[in-house]
């Protein structure tokens, strides 16, 4: 059998799988290539020709290339993309590869052009999976502090509404006038940015009675005595990795059913979190909450948006890293937990009469421990203290 290669391709910018072999984010197309052969394997890197010096400098592999290295004979397209892919499907003609394994992030530009060529393409569905979910020290590092700069942004967004101020509407008010859901979102942007991060999906700030709905992004104002749902998860423009953290703050008195809520959820992550250790399946870490909320009344319903019964609706958690969402999801056939993976654990509580109670951490798995829980901030619903 003729050699064998592995390939990560796109633009590592924007492709995670690519980004965390690279460590090298370039908004221009490039390859990764791991050729196989019975002599050893050998590493290639195809990035932009202006981009090859700063490459050696940053990214480990046995060669550094530009797409004019592997021109083929009929030369390269203007564009960049295919210029890319072009070079790539040389690079495997001149080392005799006759089979390409590829990942779910591989562009079709590559896979088409390979296939052309007359190269067996294969798909690898943990390629560029498992070996993400475990992290290393310096992803831990960066994770780390993403998740510090996100609790910054949530003891700020929490503490302005604590120390806003009730008209006699019951309508909460500061210095800058009536308080909204909208202008919390814009104030979590502008602390973000000021930091070096930046949020591309958003943020959440809902209240009663939107908050039912557990991904609404929030609108309208915000009220004396309602729950406030803060999801904050930000992007680090110099690493890329994400933090990602909830907690939910009252104005003024909760009233009765809000406060038992919350006891109900702050048990039910702890119970998660004394279940989940490398080796666990996720779906028993999500059965411990669950089972821990149905032991305080609440149930859980799958996708549910509820009118007067405060429910459970999603999953327990996710992985997270290079995205704010990806494996393993706790949940049902979510698999087993790899020490050293890192994710949220978020029971929430929800229903249009109530509004919403939703606590999240962000934790590092361990192989025979507790997990290590990288947030500090108080789980409760009073901030006036922040």
């Amino acid at each position: 059998m003729g050699a064998a290669a592995i390939l990560l391709a796109g633009i590592p910018s924007e492709n995670p799988s690519l980004y965390h072999r690279l460590r090298f984010a370039v908004g221009d197309p490039a390859a990764w290539i791991r050729l196989r052969a019975a002599d050893g394997q050998r590493t290639v890197v195809i990035v932009r020709d202006i981009e090859v010096e700063r490459a050696r400098r940053h990214v480990s592999a046995d060669e550094i290339a530009c797409p004019a290295d592997y021109a083929p004979p009929q030369g390269l397209s203007g564009d960049r993309a295919t210029a890319t892919a072009q070079s790539v499907v040389e690079l495997l003609r001149r080392h005799g590869v006759e089979r390409v394994l590829g990942d779910r992030t591989l562009p079709w530009i590559f896979a088409w052009h390979i296939m052309q060529a007359g190269i067996g393409m294969e798909y690898d569905a943990d390629l560029g999976v498992r070996d993400r979910r475990v992290k290393d020290a310096q992803e831990l590092e960066w994770i780390a502090e993403a998740q510090r700069v996100t609790e910054a942004a949530m003891e700020m967004a929490c503490g302005t509404v604590a120390h806003a101020h009730a008209d006699a509407d019951g309508y909460l008010r500061d210095a800058e006038g009536p308080l909204t859901c909208q202008r919390l979102h814009r104030a979590i942007s502008r602390f973000l940015l000021e930091r070096d991060y930046s949020t591309p999906h958003g943020s959440i700030v809902a209240t009663t009675p939107e908050v039912a709905d557990c991904h609404e992004r929030g609108h309208g104002p915000l009220r004396t005595g309602e729950p406030v749902v803060i999801d904050i998860f930000p992007r680090s423009n110099t690493t890329l990795y994400w933090g990602d953290c909830t907690r939910t703050v009252v104005h003024g008195t909760p009233r009765d059913e809000l406060v038992r809520m919350h006891a109900a959820v702050v048990a039910a992550k702890q119970a998660a979190l004394a279940t989940a250790r490398a080796g666990v399946e996720a779906e028993d870490v999500h059965r411990a909450t669950t089972s821990s909320l149905q032991q305080h009344g609440y149930r859980f319903v799958r996708g549910m948006v509820s009118e007067d019964e405060p429910i459970m609706p999603h999953g327990t958690g996710h992985g997270i890293g290079l995205e704010v969402h990806e494996p393993i999801l706790l949940d049902d056939g979510g698999g087993q937990l790899l020490a050293g993976e890192v994710m949220t654990i978020e029971p929430g509580l929800y229903c249009r009469k109530y509004g919403g109670v939703r606590v999240e951490d962000m934790v590092v798995i361990g192989s025979d421990a507790p997990p290590r829980n990288l947030n500090r901030l108080p789980e409760g619903l009073d901030w006036r203290c922040s």
